[in-house]
C-alpha cells in the first residue's frame, strides 16, 4: 500500500520522466511502472492531484502519438503506458 505521500511523489516522477521520454531510452518502463501503480491508488489522489494526473496523461498520450512510428522497447513501454492513460482521459471526459 502507498502512502498519499509516496503518490504525490510518483506523479512527480511521472512528470519527469515523461518530460525527458527518449526513444532509446532502455529505462522507459519505469514510466509504465509508475502509471499502473497511479492508476491503482488514484483514490487516494486529491482532485488537485487527479487533474495533473489528467494533464500527464495527456503528455503521455502526446508523446506516444510522436514516436509511435519507431520500433524500440521505449516506444513500446510507453504504448502500454497510453493505454492506461486513456482509459483514465475517456472517464475524465464523460
Amino acid at each position: 500500500m502507498y502512502t498519499v505521500e509516496q503518490l504525490k511523489k510518483l506523479l512527480k516522477n511521472y512528470r519527469i520522466d515523461l518530460y525527458y521520454f527518449d526513444e532509446e531510452d532502455p529505462e522507459a518502463s519505469v514510466i509504465y511502472t509508475e502509471r499502473r501503480i497511479l492508476e491503482e491508488n488514484k483514490h487516494l489522489l486529491s482532485p488537485e492531484n487527479l487533474n495533473f494526473l489528467y494533464q500527464y496523461d495527456l503528455k503521455a498520450v502526446e508523446l506516444y502519438e510522436k514516436y509511435k512510428k519507431y520500433d524500440t522497447e521505449a516506444v513500446d513501454w510507453l504504448k502500454n503506458t497510453v493505454q492506461i492513460a486513456k482509459s483514465n482521459l475517456q472517464k475524465q471526459v464523460k
